[in-house]
Order: structure tokens, then C-alpha cells, then sequence
């Protein structure tokens, strides 16, 4: 789904509502969970689930073509994990 899709459905159950403004919504609504995100914090959407941040560690690996270890180092990754209610579908 993108977001002029989920935009569309909005505007359908919405009628009243001019589809420049429900964007803008979803804008903002988008644009803060990402800045949470990048502050490090977690998001909790009920019946949806919950976005956190993961510190991931450091590795070594080894190229596979030329044999060369080298070294990817730490980072951090959003992790999602689902609400109850979409973890039954």
C-alpha cells in the first residue's frame, strides 16, 4: 500500500475532507514518527504494534569473491514487532 492509497481510503470513509489536507496529515504523522526514530525512541501504536530502536554490533566477515575479511562496524536498526491483534491474522 502507498501512501496516496491509504490517503484515498481516508478521503472515502472522509468525504468532507479535501485530500490535499488528509496528505498533509499523514505528512506530519509520518514525519514525527521518523523524527522519534531518529531520537531513539520507541513508537507504540495499539492494535498495530510498536517500531524501537536495536543497537546492532559490530562483525567481521569475509568477502566471498576475493577472500578479504573486513569489518562492518556497529549501527543501529528499527525493529517492528506486531500487536496482538495483527499477530493472529
Amino acid at each position: 500500500m502507498l501512501k496516496r492509497d491509504l490517503v484515498s481510503m481516508v478521503h472515502q470513509q472522509f468525504p468532507q475532507h479535501f485530500k490535499q489536507d488528509l496528505e498533509a496529515v499523514a505528512d506530519v504523522i509520518f514525519d514525527t514518527m521518523t523524527d522519534a526514530l531518529r531520537e531513539k525512541r520507541r513508537i507504540e501504536i495499539r492494535g498495530l504494534g510498536s517500531f524501537s530502536i536495536h543497537r546492532q554490533k559490530g562483525r567481521e566477515f569475509v568477502n566471498p569473491r576475493t577472500g578479504v575479511r573486513s569489518t562492518c562496524p556497529p549501527n543501529f536498526r528499527i525493529v517492528f514487532r506486531p500487536g496482538k491483534d495483527l499477530a493472529n491474522l
